[in-house]
């Protein structure tokens, strides 16, 4: 696992790819095991970003997410650790990999509550509600209005939130979130929020709405080796040192040319702050490279 800066380029895949990266993988290896390994992760982080937790709450969806959701729990609650799973899923309708899951975390004594338990800002909620499944493509559906209101309150509430995979809602390609599954309040969420990206690091965590959402993005490849996959996109690292020699000067390295907006005698439009702005930061790496 690691926690993913600017430091290093990554790549980054859409859903589509993800999705036969996911299924390669699931062949090659015995049923259930990337479940268990994505919820042996997300339980790991959580331990290690709320080690005093008082109420460790898991929200978890209907699907494979809700799967790594409950296998977490399971793992949180054998390790003695007080965990409430809030659950919209049936155990009739779950996928065979979650529906084991669900099944370890009863017998692992796991508490299910019908409505979110008090936290407080040593707490943590883990949203494993939906994953990559959500498109822009995908006809508009009510959303249950339990899953609104849990993910209003993970926004507005005072504990951190760690998002499995993808903070629900959002749409793994775009960064921007679903119809109906925005947040419901504006502004900045009220606590920090990270995001255990599983597999692969998808775009939307980079761009539109997603980095709000997803705060500080941390990856686990579940074991599985760098895929044949070509990226999507990259998560572009710090630019290539160029060398300098020593010999030289600020007059060495070209010049820079700003053309900017009217200013206020034309029409009073006063459209030259970027311009000037422009020409600080100009001067300002000037300087540092002198």
């Amino acid at each position: 696992m690691q926690r993913i800066s600017p430091a290093h380029p990554h790549a980054l895949f859409d859903t589509a790819a993800t999705r036969r990266i996911e299924a390669a993988a699931a062949a090659a290896l015995p049923p259930h095991t990337l479940m268990q390994r994505a919820g042996r992760a997300t339980a790991r982080l959580a331990l290690a970003l709320a080690p005093h937790a008082r109420t460790i709450w898991i929200a978890c969806g209907g699907g494979n997410n809700g799967g790594d959701g409950l296998e977490a729990a399971m793992l949180l609650q054998r390790g003695g650790h007080p965990v409430v799973v809030t659950w919209l899923g049936t155990p009739d309708a779950l996928p065979a990999d979650a529906r084991r899951s669900w099944q370890r975390a009863r017998e692992a004594g796991v508490r299910f509550a019908n409505a979110p338990p008090p936290l407080g800002p040593q707490d943590l909620c883990v949203d494993a509600l939906l994953g990559i499944g959500l498109t822009a493509q995908a006809r508009p559906q009510p959303p249950d209005p339990r899953l609104t209101a849990w993910l209003a309150q993970m926004h507005a509430g005072p504990a951190p939130t760690l998002c499995v995979d993808l903070p629900s809602g959002l749409i793994a390609d775009t960064g921007q979130f679903a119809p109906g599954l925005a947040p419901a309040t504006a502004g900045a969420p009220a606590a920090a929020r990270h995001t255990l990206a599983l597999l692969t690091l998808k775009s939307g965590l980079f761009t539109g709405h997603g980095r709000d959402a997803a705060g500080s993005v941390w990856f686990d490849d579940l074991g599985v080796a760098a895929p044949a996959e070509a990226p999507g996109a990259w998560l572009a690292g710090p630019p290539p040192a160029a060398p300098r020699a020593h010999a030289s000067h600020k007059g060495s390295y070209g010049d820079v040319a700003i053309v900017g907006g009217e200013g206020l005698a034309a029409r009073g439009m006063g459209m030259t702050g970027a311009a000037l702005l422009a020409a600080c930061a100009a001067l300002h790496g000037r300087r540092r490279g002198a």
